[in-house]
């Protein structure tokens, strides 16, 4: 593999602290929240923001480009997404997943990398409940509104195709048999690479064909919140609290590197923990990067409602003890 021409794709990053992430090769990301020092949150929802772009501190010049398309991303409503926009563009970072009124070209963005072109696209998926049309615009493009034809149009112009998908169902280690049926349709289309996220767990990497699938990546970056105000009314006043604890996979998560010449790749392991991102050579939650053979039968399904059990259960138990 060479680094030249490799990217780091990581997942879900919200950059609320000044870490250090040494790494040598460029990367992509899920920026999971907006940047916007205040503003006035989308009412009913848990809402996430960071008030300063940290990003360059974080990734330094290593940061190629970040997914925007995901179920937070407009919690402060379209303010809240040209603040980030801006943020951005102020310190050349790429950035690609919405649709802006004026500017159709940052869904796909095309990207050269040492000469290799490529596309990423990104798509968010209904089942995660995004915030997609504000003044009868859709800023986002969801799973369900996706033609693969197009897909395979985007295909024709550059060498390799990554889609970025914000899909799956949270804590899961498994992918469901919806997500491997549909990342399988979107190589199937024309795209190179599938990296999911959203699930807040690392889920399985599989070589499918040509093409490379991550089903999701988890947490790179992700705070506790406790106490957090959330569930705002239309006045901007909230009405609830949120807490939600870091799981033990919470703070695993995958990184998977690819040769975009030659589609060679290795997955790196990360944990997060006391403000410290460690890369390590193996994790307790390895047994679940290979896809079951058997992922669309009724006993993979059996599988993974049972460990989605467990893991609610470990969760309530956890959370009860703060």
């Amino acid at each position: 593999m060479s680094e030249a021409t490799s990217i780091l794709f990581l997942g879900d990053v919200v950059p609320y602290k000044q870490f250090k992430f040494r790494n040598d090769i460029k990367t992509v990301i899920n920026l999971e929240c907006p940047i916007i020092k205040s503003g006035k949150p989308v009412s009913g929802k848990v809402n996430l923001r960071v008030p300063e772009n940290l990003l360059d501190t974080i990734f330094e010049d290593k940061l190629l480009a970040v997914s925007l398309s995901n179920n937070h991303i407009m919690d402060y409503g379209v303010e809240g997404l040209n603040s980030t926009l801006f943020e951005l563009k102020k310190k050349g970072i790429q950035f690609f997943g919405v649709n802006l009124p004026d500017d159709d070209t940052h869904n796909p963005v095309l990207i050269d990398h040492n000469g290799v072109s490529i596309a990423l696209q990104s798509i968010v998926s209904e089942s995660t409940s995004p915030l997609v049309e504000f003044d009868d615009f859709n800023y986002l493009t969801t799973l369900g509104s996706t033609d693969l034809q197009r897909i395979g149009e985007i295909r024709k112009e550059v060498q390799k195709l990554v889609i970025y998908i914000h899909w799956g169902n949270r804590d899961s280690s498994y992918p469901s048999d919806t997500q491997v049926n549909g990342a399988r349709k979107l190589i199937d289309a024309g795209a190179d690479i599938v990296i999911g996220s959203h699930s807040h767990a690392p889920q399985s990497v599989e070589k499918y064909k040509h093409g490379i699938i991550a089903y999701n990546l988890g947490n790179f970056i992700m705070p506790e919140f406790r106490n957090t105000p959330s569930f705002f009314d239309e006045d901007g006043n909230s009405l609830s609290v949120f807490t939600r604890k870091l799981m033990i996979w919470n703070r695993f998560s995958w990184g998977i590197e690819i040769d975009m010449a030659t589609m060679d790749f290795r997955v790196r392991k990360f944990f997060f923990i006391a403000d410290r991102i460690i890369e390590l050579k193996s994790t307790p939650l390895d047994r679940y990067i290979m896809l079951p053979d058997n992922f669309n039968e009724e006993r993979y399904n059996s599988i993974m409602s049972r460990h989605l059990k467990r893991r609610r259960l470990r969760r309530k138990i956890s959370e009860m003890l703060l």
